[in-house]
């Protein structure tokens, strides 16, 4: 099943950095008005993207591989199940010889979809992989986290929700695109430090992705390792240099920056496909906001958790002193954002997936450090063992869904060119090797191994046999051998009201 694509075209200097560029399911295009740009094509799925030597190993194991593209683009999970009802009828008509089953599998939203479409089609699925699973209430509630940390505390021009319809609102969203990544990039550089609304960017940065319960390290930064200039010059003297990261505090910022972009950087064009959606289906006024999610009332103090507090209040107070109150307080009296009831019902009622078992084989991927979705797969896999017929199935010791969490390297990933100022994004991505850490970071050897894991559940006729099916999946270099673990869940702005 196909992951999330932008609905609407993207200018290039937008696209390059959010990395559409270089994406097959994107194509270059003119925008009307702004020139150059990507728009997401029609391409079918067959493997998640950025895994090209996964689609040989299943292949040279027997495998055959097929996927859809989508009648349309944005959030799709309804056009994703029909197209996925399509195919599973050209394959069961004959159209490739020789399956025996057919199992489902898709990435983020690619992953909503192909539990949506196994739940619709139980009979004719022999299992599902869903990989770094999505919802639009999880991101809806991240990304209104995220933003209103940036629109009060950085930039109070940015529009972020209730977008104009039509063109005026396409042009309000990029344009919201074009000021955070650029703010980011001068952050990043040095060239900016305090925001408009005066407060330190970098460490409001940090507060928005803590709150919405973001990652605080990236493929380039580990949260923990500083620059090998701190150990010849001193810390003094590395500042002077400007060398970074000095601080295990100041690489988590910097980490923050790649996430909390990652995660305003897919949320914008999502939030401005979600509201089109509500306002063509709900028959919403063009005087009226479409924001789907809101924040009335949400007491951001309590999403800091007091671990998240003591973490990092010493990495705060470098700013000065009572920096992360006088923020938080920002935070509190800061101007809300209501929820469009009809919006709110429009986007609710969208096809998703529910976390139920069917007695269907379930194998969930997550990474422990993903960018954009923690915690979803935890949930998801816990609601489908506490519904009723996984409890039945757990009794008999037949519950056939199990959860595997990639894992970075113990020792740390940042990695330096000899007596660079900052780390070098290629060498810390090469000894991160693709595994937890990231959106959807997994190696082949993991995806090959989840794929046999999920052929052995579905032939599984034992206690025994659904248990040792189970432990393949943890045999695996860079997977979590701990069976009792899950990530932190998702931050509930909601359980801070009242």
């Amino acid at each position: 099943s196909k992951q999330y694509s932008a609905s609407v075209p993207i200018p290039a200097g937008i696209a390059v950095p959010l990395g559409y560029a270089a994406s097959a399911y994107y194509s270059p295009v003119t925008i009307p008005g702004l020139g150059a740009g990507y728009a997401a094509n029609g391409v079918a799925t067959v493997v998640p993207e950025g895994a090209p030597e996964l689609e040989s190993a299943l292949l040279n194991q027997g495998y055959a591989l097929a996927g859809t593209g989508l009648a349309r683009q944005g959030w799709a999970v309804a056009e994703g199940v029909e197209a996925g009802e399509n195919l599973i009828k050209y394959i069961n008509g004959g159209g490739i010889k020789g399956v025996k089953q057919i199992l489902a599998w898709g990435n983020s939203m690619g992953a909503e979809t192909t539990q949506a479409l196994i739940q619709r089609n139980p009979g004719k699925i022999a299992g599902s992989l869903p990989a770094c699973m999505a919802s639009t209430e999880f991101f809806g509630d991240t990304y209104m986290t995220a933003l209103y940390t940036w629109k009060t505390l950085i930039d109070p021009s940015i529009q972020g929700y209730n977008y104009a319809p039509g063109q005026a609102g396409y042009a309000q969203a990029m344009g919201d695109l074009q000021k955070i990544l650029t703010t980011i990039g001068a952050v990043a550089s040095g060239q900016a430090t305090v925001s408009s609304a005066g407060y330190p960017i970098a460490l409001a940065n940090l507060l928005g992705g803590l709150l919405a319960g973001l990652p605080t390290v990236s493929p380039t930064y580990d949260g923990v390792t500083v620059n090998p200039a701190v150990a010849t010059l001193g810390t003094a003297g590395a500042i002077a240099g400007g060398y970074s990261p000095l601080s295990s505090g100041q690489s988590a910022a910097a980490a923050m920056l790649q996430n909390v972009g990652g995660i305003i950087g897919t949320g914008i064009t999502l939030q401005l496909d979600l509201e089109g959606r509500a306002r063509a289906i709900g028959s919403i006024p063009a005087n009226e906001g479409a924001a789907y999610v809101g924040n009335v009332g949400v007491n951001y103090s309590k999403l800091l958790s007091p671990e998240q507090r003591g973490q990092f209040e010493d990495t705060f107070a470098t700013a000065g002193p009572g920096v992360l109150d006088a923020m938080l307080a920002a935070l509190a009296a800061g101007e809300r954002v209501e929820a469009n009831p009809v919006a709110a019902k429009v986007v609710a009622g969208l096809p998703s997936a529910s976390a139920v078992y069917n007695n269907k084989p379930t194998v969930a991927l997550a990474g422990t450090y993903d960018l954009r979705v923690p915690g979803v797969t935890g949930d998801f896999v816990e609601g489908m063992a506490k519904s009723k017929k996984g409890k039945k199935a757990a009794k008999k010791g037949m519950l056939k869904a199990v959860a595997y969490y990639s894992v970075p390297p113990a020792d740390g990933w940042t990695s330096f060119e000899p007596g660079a100022k900052s780390p070098s994004a290629a060498l810390s991505a090469l000894k991160l090797g693709g595994s937890g850490v990231g959106s959807c970071p997994f190696t082949t050897d993991q995806t090959v191994a989840a794929v046999k894991v999920l052929a052995a559940l579905a032939k599984a006729d034992s206690a025994k046999e659904v248990t040792a099916a189970k432990r393949l999946g943890y045999k695996v270099p860079g997977i979590n051998r701990d069976r009792q673990y899950r990530p932190l869940p998702p931050k509930d702005p909601a359980a801070t009201v009242g």
